[in-house]
């Protein structure tokens, strides 16, 4: 699905303090039906390789953000989907030993077998798919040496697909207005939209919840 039909439409930004919004509107915004299509563009897009939408969900639950660990009844909550599905899933990634298992007291924990050989595999197709990564090509090559950190943030971060990007930039004298222009063509590009807050540190960061996607290298 290519909406390039967005590219002609008006832009609404809204700022405050260090937060920014930027998205495209028409009449007070995208109409729910036009939200409910890009929501659905992940799984349009991997649909013909994954064919069980609830193992979609949970590869995306569990490989965008390996640092996530989830258990059947939170999981049904989390991707609104029945217990069964998600339990027949649960068993199916397990035996092929992208999931692994521990027992905590009455629960299964599941979280990622980051020895399996196909776990990077995975991750970095998803960063492709759902933005990550042309954000991150973007920004980085635009903004250069005062760029610190990249994080993701909101509901990708926890793993649940979404039709927006929550985007933290980590670094010294970021130009906003520079940003603001930026942050725009790169939501032309990926079809998103995106909510960005810029820090001088990390430390305002919740790095529990939040997906580091990229980090300056440190000079040797």
């Amino acid at each position: 699905m290519h909406l390039h039909f967005l590219s002609s439409l008006p832009r609404c930004i809204s700022a405050g303090g260090h937060s920014y919004r930027s998205f495209y509107c028409k009449a007070g915004c995208d109409s729910p039906r036009r939200s409910r299509e890009k929501n659905h563009m992940l799984i349009n897009l991997l649909e013909p390789l994954i064919t069980s939408k609830t193992r979609l969900k949970l590869l995306l639950r569990f490989f965008l953000n390996q640092n996530l660990s989830g258990y059947l009844q939170g999981l049904s909550k989390e991707l609104d989907e029945n217990t069964n599905s998600i339990r027949v899933e649960l068993n199916r990634l397990e035996e092929a030993g992208l999931l692994t298992a521990e027992e905590q007291g009455r629960r299964k924990v599941y979280s990622v077998n980051t020895a399996h050989p196909l776990t990077t595999d995975l991750s970095n197709m998803l960063h492709k798919v759902t933005g990550i990564d042309q954000l991150v090509d973007r920004v980085v090559a635009r903004i250069g040496e005062t760029l610190i950190q990249v994080w993701i943030t909101g509901a990708l971060a926890k793993g649940i697909n979404s039709d927006g990007l929550e985007v933290t930039l980590v670094g010294e004298a970021l130009d906003a207005d520079y940003l603001g222009e930026l942050m725009s063509k790169v939501e032309t590009l990926i079809e998103k939209t995106i909510t960005w807050h810029v820090y001088s540190s990390d430390g305002d960061i919740n790095q529990e919840t939040a997906l580091l996607v990229w980090q300056k290298p440190e000079e040797q």
